[in-house]
């Protein structure tokens, strides 16, 4: 009799525990660290007598934290907090957003926070899922090393166009952050969209837009396309503002799980306006400039842990047509343990062009190695 009353006890107790232990279970976030780290040598510095490259380097590329949950069944919050280097530079939050999935009209999701927005193929991903070791020069140059990263709201619905094809459009509205990355009194081509306002006397916002098609080709194939515009002040003085189109494009093939095929580009384009003189009393005479540049990559995975590929970067200045730079760059990678580690090794070739002065070419050769601990993963696998 004992025994029995027991084991109702011990199962109404079990039964009574459930509901708790599932709510403690959704209200504990997904938490994931995930570092970098690089070793690399180049030719471009002054180098001892018969030394080609320098001695390498081995550092920490950038220490990240993921912090990720579903708040209720509506909506999920992604924090992502970042440490670059291994010495005294601060922890910086390089995204926080609450993303709501469901219950608003026409199926629309909206996401608030800070974030790096819906532009082009390469933004939205973190650099550990890239496939190659560094950006791409034309969004370097013309977003930035941070890329756009901002403060912001950003609307996404899927379009009515039918089962084959898929087609989202992302509109954002961004605080404008992410646009001042420049210093004024630095040098113009060093990159990135605008100029820095060190009065801080305005908020100038800015605007971004993606469209984006999906359509499967075969059973083994498909092919994403996508239109993205970014409009903002790039003068907070002189109130001047730049406009960018970006066009993308990602084929891929996989006709098995450990082999695969894609192709991806990007190809950005400029035009702002900008102080051509300004004379004697003050006054200032405007001209237009357009200028561009794009990138190609390619990325065969042929076994369970190694992949192959090749980048060629051709790219002008924000600010100039005749400032340009191009290069090139092949990479192998190597997945040891699936999505939880990946080397990658890269040689890179790169030459910087600026106007009347001389050309400057440097080669470099890295390693990176990525580990993940959590649900966060070093790649995509």
């Amino acid at each position: 009799m004992i025994t029995n009353r027991l084991k109702a006890f011990t199962l109404v107790f079990v039964c009574a525990c459930i509901p708790i232990l599932n709510a403690q279970t959704s209200l504990n976030p997904e938490i994931s660290v995930l570092p970098r780290f690089r070793l690399e040598s180049d030719d471009g510095g002054q180098l001892p007598a018969r030394r080609i490259f320098s001695r390498p380097e081995f550092r920490i590329e950038e220490f990240e934290l993921a912090i990720q949950s579903y708040i209720n069944p509506y909506a999920r919050a992604d924090v992502f907090l970042a440490k670059a280097g291994a010495g005294d530079e601060p922890i910086e939050i390089e995204e926080a957003y609450a993303t709501f999935l469901r219950g608003l009209p026409i199926g629309l999701n909206v996401r608030i926070g800070k974030y790096l927005a819906d532009f082009g193929k390469l933004n939205m991903l973190h650099p550990h899922a890239w496939p190659f070791l560094s950006k791409p020069l034309s969004l370097e140059r013309f977003l930035g090393e941070e890329g756009i990263n901002d403060l912001g709201i950003s609307a996404s619905v899927l379009l009515p166009t039918g089962d084959v094809l898929y087609t989202r459009l992302t509109i954002d509205v961004l605080r404008g952050n992410s646009i001042s990355t420049i210093d004024p009194a630095a040098d113009l081509r060093s990159g990135g969209p605008g100029l820095s306002d060190t009065l801080s006397s305005e908020i100038f916002y800015a605007n971004s837009g993606r469209l984006m098609m999906f359509l499967p080709l075969s059973e083994n194939s498909d092919l994403e396309i996508g239109v993205s515009g970014l409009t903002g002040i790039h003068d907070p003085y002189a109130k001047l503002r730049f406009y960018y189109s970006n066009i993308d494009f990602k084929y891929k093939w996989k006709p098995s799980a450990y082999t695969s095929f894609v192709l991806q580009g990007e190809g950005l384009f400029n035009s702002r306006k900008m102080i051509a003189d300004t004379d004697a009393r003050g006054g200032r005479s405007l001209q237009n400039l357009s200028s561009g540049g794009f990138y190609l990559s390619g990325d065969l995975q042929f076994s369970k842990i190694f992949s192959i590929g090749a980048r060629y970067d051709w790219s002008q200045s924000p600010y100039s047509t005749t400032d340009k730079a191009e290069g090139g760059a092949v990479f192998i990678g190597f997945y040891p343990v699936e999505e939880t580690a990946a080397f990658r090794l890269q040689y890179q070739h790169t030459r910087w062009m600026p106007p009347g002065g001389e050309t400057r070419a440097v080669n470099s050769i890295a390693l990176q190695f990525i580990f993940s601990m959590g649900p966060h993963k070093a790649h995509p696998f």
